[in-house]
C-alpha cells in the first residue's frame, strides 16, 4: 500500500449508513479511518469479513474465500465515500462555506450514535439532509476496472482500503486503490467511476 498519508478520521457504521445507500448484506465498508482533501483526495476505509456472513454458505468448501466480486464491490464503495467527500467540499466551497463543515458533521453525528460526550444536535444537519436526499444518485457507477488480485481473503480477515483520485475528466473521475490484509497487499490497480457533483445544490 502506499501508505498516503491521511487525517485520522475515525467514523463508523453509522455514518457509512447515512453516506451510502447499499444495506446489509451488501455493504461492504464497516468503518472510516482516514480522510484527506490534499494534495490528492485519499480515503482510508475498512471492512472486517465474519464467518457469518450470508454468502458464505455451509455447502461452499472449507475455508470458505471472500468472492473476488464482493472484494471490488468495497473497493468501489469506499471509492464512492470519497466521492461524496469531494463533491460536498466543493458545493460548500461554491456557497461560500468552510469545506470542513463536512468532517464536523459526519463526526458528531458519530458521537451521537455512539451516546459520547460532545454531540451536539442540529451541527450540519442541513449537509447531512442533502447527502440522504440525494439518494443513489450521490455514488458514482463503475465504468471500467483494472484491478489485480493478488492474494484470497477469508473469513477472520480485515480489508484496509486505500482509494486516491487520480484524475477527473467531464463526467468520469479515475481512482487508484490498495487493499492490504495484516500488512500484506491483496488488491490494486485502478478503476473508473461516474462523477458525483452538485449534492447540496
Amino acid at each position: 500500500m502506499s501508505q498516503t498519508k491521511t487525517d485520522a478520521l475515525s467514523l463508523g457504521a453509522a455514518v457509512v449508513l447515512l453516506l451510502l445507500p447499499q444495506r446489509p448484506p451488501l455493504l461492504l465498508v464497516d468503518r472510516i479511518d482516514g480522510y484527506s482533501r490534499t494534495p490528492r483526495p485519499t480515503l482510508h476505509a475498512s471492512r472486517a469479513v465474519s464467518v457469518n456472513e450470508p454468502f458464505f454458505s455451509a455447502e461452499l468448501p472449507t475455508p470458505p474465500m471472500l468472492p473476488r466480486a464482493l472484494a471490488l464491490e468495497g473497493i468501489v464503495q469506499a471509492a464512492n465515500i470519497l466521492q461524496i467527500f469531494v463533491a460536498v467540499q466543493r458545493d460548500l466551497e461554491a456557497i461560500g462555506r468552510n469545506p470542513v463543515e463536512l468532517v464536523s458533521a459526519l463526526r458528531n453525528t458519530d458521537l451521537g450514535y455512539r451516546l459520547e460526550p460532545g454531540f451536539m444536535p442540529g451541527l450540519g444537519e442541513d449537509i447531512l439532509a442533502a447527502i440522504t436526499m440525494a439518494g443513489p444518485a450521490r455514488t458514482g457507477a463503475l465504468g471500467a476496472s483494472q484491478l489485480r488480485f493478488l492474494r484470497n481473503m477469508f473469513p477472520g480477515d480485515v480489508l484496509t482500503y486505500e482509494v486516491r483520485l487520480i484524475r477527473e475528466g467531464a463526467d468520469v473521475q479515475h481512482f487508484e486503490a490498495d487493499v492490504e490484509v495484516r500488512g500484506q497487499t491483496v488488491a490494486q490497480g485502478m478503476f473508473s467511476l461516474s462523477k458525483v457533483e452538485g449534492i447540496l445544490r
